[in-house]
């Protein structure tokens, strides 16, 4: 199957599963992921030290929608998270991939859509954006913390629902984790800070 089709079939593998959550910024980020048609992506394969664990972390699924990560996974445009502002000896703690959105691999200008790669044992420290966020979590559990709350625990399958400026920070344990991440609203990297 040639890397559009792969790509083609997790987004909306993933479209689908955005479905199961009855909120206004799920049903958005479905409805882009729905929307990506049969064209080659614009960004080429790209790697990223975070990335290492993938092979492991993603084998002996039943899960049909990380089985469609899988298939595509080698095809995915992987960078450095946190738009440069991240410390120096982070930047190989995290990857995203931007699929959809004004610089992604399918472009729209008014939505981000990604993935994140977080390594086990690292904390992504309290940070904040203009844009509203969801997550969808695909392996790993994770401690997410909101606003200056206390850490809990969010498992493979969960949402993770975040306001525009509303800090939040995620330290995964032993594990790393994987997830779907969308943004709606002021989706301009300028406003995220840490």
């Amino acid at each position: 199957m040639p890397a559009t089709s792969r790509l083609n079939a997790f987004l909306h593998a993933a479209s689908e599963r955005f479905e199961q959550s009855d909120t206004d910024i799920a049903s958005k980020i479905s409805k882009a992921l729905a929307a990506v048609h049969l064209v080659p992506p614009a960004l080429p394969p790209r790697s990223s030290p975070a990335c290492a664990s993938l092979p492991e972390m993603l084998s002996g699924t039943e899960d049909e929608l990380i089985m469609r990560l899988v298939a595509c996974v080698q095809d995915l445009h992987w960078r450095q998270a946190g738009f440069g502002r991240l410390p120096l000896e982070d930047k190989d703690k995290l990857a995203v991939v931007e699929l959809i959105g004004p610089d992604a691999m399918f472009h729209m200008p008014d939505i981000r859509v990604g993935l994140l790669i977080q390594t086990g044992a690292f904390h992504y420290p309290k940070h904040w954006h203009a844009a509203e966020e969801l997550y969808l979590i695909l392996k790993g559990t994770a401690l997410w913390a909101v606003d200056d709350g206390d850490p809990v625990p969010r498992e493979p399958g969960g949402f993770v629902h975040h306001k525009s400026f509303q800090p939040h920070r995620m330290v995964t344990g032993p594990e790393p984790m994987i997830a779907i991440w969308g943004w709606i609203g002021d989706i301009a990297g300028t406003s995220y800070s840490i």
